[in-house]
């Protein structure tokens, strides 16, 4: 069987230091649908796949910075537009943002499209490119996954579109990975790795001065009687498809430290070797 070519796609990691519960910062993630065929039920952040109204060249910066804004207004309810920045600016009007959000959504319209209905524009300066991750060769579904920072903008409240996602919360990166080791939020595997990074800033303002690596991560998945560890780079086992003791997988580990992932009770947990 082929192994299918990943596929453009860019993801948000929306960030607001209002939100950290005792944090520096909490960000923003959607439960995706049980019957969804791409990571059911797990915790992610608002994201999907390059559409051809996001630019000619789905590969091109543009297009998935216009890919990641889209995505965010499309999932989680929040535009990032120059114009809903300067002080004192008025929201546009709740009938007109639903209207032009179906629009993007069904896509009847592109997203400079559906804003230019609202008087607004685009907003692509304020991403911050953070991780660039590609799905495992095992999988059926693959994406060339780009995460971007970017600030909630005030005035507005992110909330799930109930259609590809079933729910939406506000955590910091310490408490997200504390529930889904009790279960209760569980995360996709990039989501635990990210958000131990994440984790381990003192403060917004150096998370978003910080020059981040942008060199791919493609994690390898290996499957065994009913066990699975996907090793991460640098893990010492990586990048062989088999580690070199799956019966002992390694240490349990903070998120910032894992160089492989176990599957456990329907969780992704960080281990190190």
């Amino acid at each position: 069987m082929s192994i299918p070519e990943p596929q453009p796609s860019a993801a948000v990691i929306l960030l607001d230091p209002r939100r950290g519960q005792g944090e520096p910062f909490g960000l923003y993630l959607l439960r995706r649908r049980a019957e969804s065929k791409f990571m059911p039920n797990r915790f992610v952040f608002p994201g999907g796949r390059v559409e051809p109204g996001d630019g000619p060249d789905p590969w091109s910066p543009g297009a998935l910075g216009r890919c990641a804004l889209r995505e965010l207004w499309e999932e989680a309810g929040v535009i990032l537009a120059p114009e809903l920045e300067r002080p004192g600016a008025p929201p546009p009007a709740a009938t007109a943002c639903q209207a032009a959000r179906r629009a993007l959504q069904e896509q009847r319209a592109s997203l400079e499209q559906a804003l230019a209905g609202l008087g607004l524009t685009p907003h692509l300066e304020g991403l911050r490119a953070y991780a660039r991750w590609i799905t495992p060769l095992a999988r059926p579904q693959r994406f060339d996954t780009m995460f971007y920072l970017a600030m909630m903008p005030a005035g507005q409240e992110a909330a799930s579109d109930q259609q590809e996602t079933s729910e939406g919360l506000w955590l910091g990166p310490r408490q997200a990975l504390a529930e889904n080791l009790e279960g209760r939020v569980e995360l996709a595997p990039p989501q635990v790795r990210i958000l131990g990074e994440l984790a381990a800033f003192a403060s917004l303002a150096d998370l978003w001065r910080r020059r981040h690596d942008l060199a791919p991560v493609m994690p390898v998945l290996w499957a065994s009687q009913g066990q699975r560890i996907i090793l991460l780079p640098p893990d010492p086992d990586y990048p062989a498809q088999v580690p070199a003791d799956p019966g002992h997988p390694g240490q349990p580990c903070p998120a910032h430290q894992a160089t492989r992932l176990l599957h456990q009770k329907g969780r992704w947990l960080p281990f190190r070797a």
